[in-house]
């Protein structure tokens, strides 16, 4: 349910990945222009991770919170005094040192190169896997309408998509092959390359749509395609009754 999803809803109100009706209050004006400012976007994710005060003390994301999802154990508290320790450690080592011995805006820059490379390895990746043209954005929907059971595997794959191979592998630790991590989260990554060419006839089989880009930029350019239009309504204005690509 694309409503109880905290990934879908962490860029709101800057970016829309939700293709919300033309009616709905979430949308903006400005919001037909993201494709243009989306990867600066993205390149600030490291600023809203690393200063996540509250976060990093109850070890509760926020996104998640807010729909209703609380991961709360006396585990998880336990681990508290690590996470805080090994973040300050972070403060200290990659932010402290470097300003106490070069306290200039150069030093500054240098911190936000390492910060937003952090924030385009992963969040780029991660949006480049999980919002592309024709990405099954609700897969629920027939239970809530009609009752009807939804596979779970389907879901996982019609949810997400893999490019590239091998090499795509190794650089982006498994990153690239985002439909066989949704089916098999336990998996080493350095499986993926090998059971992908199955999981792709298997879909092939079952009439699953598997969504697969040979090139990392294949995908980033479907990603930006989705996103402009998710922007502007041009799916509810073509069709302003059921808003289907």
């Amino acid at each position: 349910h694309r409503d109880k999803d905290p990934d879908g809803l962490a860029a709101e109100p800057f970016l829309l990945f939700n293709d919300y009706d033309l009616s709905s209050p979430k949308r903006a004006g400005y919001h037909a222009f993201q494709a243009l400012y989306f990867v600066f976007i993205l390149s600030g994710y490291w600023l809203s991770a690393v200063f996540d005060f509250p976060m990093i003390f109850y070890l509760q994301d926020r996104g998640a919170l807010k729909v209703g999802i609380r991961l709360d154990n006396e585990w998880i508290n336990s681990r508290r005094k690590y996470a805080v320790s090994l973040r300050i450690l972070y403060y200290v080592l990659n932010i402290g040192f470097p300003l106490y011995n070069d306290f200039s805006w150069r030093t500054v820059a240098h911190i936000n190169v390492m910060g937003i490379a952090g924030s385009l390895a992963l969040g780029l990746l991660f949006t480049l896997s999980h919002n592309f043209e024709n990405a099954e954005r609700d897969p629920t929907k027939p239970v809530r309408e009609t009752g009807e059971p939804v596979c779970w595997f389907k879901c996982q794959v019609e949810t997400s998509s893999t490019y590239g191979g091998f090499i795509s592998g190794c650089l982006t630790g498994g990153l690239n092959f985002q439909v066989e991590h949704h089916l098999f989260p336990r998996m080493s990554s350095a499986w993926y390359p090998y059971i992908a060419p199955a999981v792709r006839e298997i879909c092939q089989k079952h009439g699953v749509r598997y969504t697969y880009y040979p090139w990392v930029w294949q995908n980033l350019y479907s990603t930006l395609k989705y996103t402009h239009e998710v922007g502007n309504g041009s799916h509810w204005r073509n069709n302003p009754f059921k808003g289907e690509t």
